[in-house]
């Protein structure tokens, strides 16, 4: 399938490389990095996300500002990467079929398979990583820059070795990768030291207003816009704040519940041990991996959320058969 994807890549002419909604590291990682490789090309190449305020930190990753939130007026590929459900791409899949070929490059256990040639590795560490291997399996070359976004991406996506498929495999690839001239210290300083004061005062917020479940086996954060609003945080500066809930002792479960403008929510889990949330979040439209999922939600209750959500876990726990024990 390595080649089978690049071959359908290659085929193409005029080819849009495609990130999800509200981008994280990996997704533009992917794109970024296949933009770099694609443009020395005679192909014409294009950028392609559907959100128009995209992320303040990830400014620094290599064309950036080539990024578009509108499709060019003719292509005949259309290369999707880290995206599990092809709505998460904030376009129409039949109108896009119209129009071109879909190529699907992503990780997640969840993935739906929705290309018209689809290159899903999971388990896999991240989507840069598989976007990288394909390349190498077909004998091309990362110039550092395209090194450096394929590094950011895994870097990010496992919680800087914290979590996902973490074996000698990704380890040898990401040293490849810094042989090829990503800067492990540069990129770490971007994503670690660069936090605005808004999140930090958010992670304050968070910090006194979560909630303890289940014998102190859950984590339930509730976040509203008035909190943005008064921390001056933006819809960003949330992403994996929740890491702060999980990372408690006694936590197998970490949930944030944020309101978004429309007033609808999104949700995201995160495990610690042995609770499958990609389960969770597949039976509420969402999807992601064992241990980081989310889905989004129009019920205008945020407390109906929640319940449904411990109650999916009540069941996680008894299928599991076993009491975590609680420590001080």
């Amino acid at each position: 399938m390595f080649k089978a994807v690049w071959q359908a890549i290659e085929n193409a002419q005029n080819i849009v490389l495609v990130s999800h909604i509200n981008p994280d590291c990996d997704t533009l990682g992917c794109t970024l990095a296949l933009y770099d490789v694609l443009q020395k090309s005679d192909k014409n190449v294009f950028l392609f996300n559907a959100t128009e305020n995209l992320p303040r930190k990830l400014r620094f990753m290599p064309y950036f500002n080539e990024i578009r939130s509108t499709l060019p007026s003719k292509f005949d590929a259309v290369v999707v990467c880290d995206c599990a459900r092809f709505d998460r791409t904030g376009l129409d899949i039949d109108a896009i079929k119209k129009e071109a070929k879909i190529i699907n490059i992503d990780h997640h256990l969840t993935n739906s398979d929705f290309g018209d040639v689809n290159l899903v590795i999971s388990p896999s560490a991240s989507a840069s990583i598989v976007v990288y291997e394909m390349l190498k399996r077909n004998g091309i070359t990362p110039s550092s820059k395209a090194a450096s976004c394929l590094y950011t991406g895994t870097i990010d996506d496992t919680g800087f070795f914290a979590y996902g498929t973490m074996n000698a495999s990704t380890f040898s690839d990401m040293a490849e990768l810094v042989t090829l001239g990503a800067d492990p210290v540069l990129i770490s300083k971007q994503l670690k030291q660069s936090v605005p004061l808004a999140r930090f005062r958010l992670k304050e917020y968070v910090a006194r207003s979560f909630d303890l479940l289940r014998n102190g086996m859950v984590g339930l954060v509730f976040i509203w816009q008035e909190d943005l609003k008064r921390t001056g945080a933006k819809r960003e500066d949330t992403e994996d704040i929740i890491n702060l809930i999980r990372d408690i002792v006694s936590v197998e479960m970490a949930v944030m519940i944020l309101e978004e403008e429309d007033g609808s929510f999104k949700v995201s889990l995160r495990s610690k041990n042995y609770l499958d949330v990609s389960k969770i979040a597949l039976k509420f439209g969402g999807g992601g991996h064992f241990g980081a999922a989310g889905f989004e939600s129009g019920i205008t209750h945020a407390g109906d959320i929640a319940k449904m959500i411990l109650n999916e876990f009540d069941k996680g726990i008894k299928e599991y058969g076993t009491k975590m024990v609680t420590q001080e």
